[in-house]
């Protein structure tokens, strides 16, 4: 059986709730985007009139709501196309 801590399971509902497992740290967060580090790397979440649910950091659990335009896992360094993503131009 699967330990629930490294488990990653992303849940969205009529683009309105996301619910996510496998988070370790929440890093940052606005109305627009949040972003999130899980056992799978960064993951980057945008819409708009976005909010915090439920948080349970202990379980790994987020929940977002608002209106979910994108849910992007992030490479660490570059892109498949070869351009920098968004960390490394931060900590240049």
């Amino acid at each position: 059986m699967e330990n629930e801590q490294t488990r990653n399971l992303i849940v969205i509902r009529d683009r309105k709730t996301l619910d996510l497992e496998g988070i370790t740290k929440l890093d940052s967060f606005d109305s627009k985007e949040f972003l999130l580090d899980t056992n799978l790397g960064y993951l980057h979440v945008t819409g708009s009139d976005l909010e915090l649910g439920n948080m349970n950091m202990e379980k790994g659990l987020i929940t977002i709501k608002g209106m979910i335009d994108s849910v992007h896992f992030m490479n660490k360094g570059k892109t498949s196309a070869g351009k920098e993503n968004f960390f490394t131009k931060l900590f240049k």
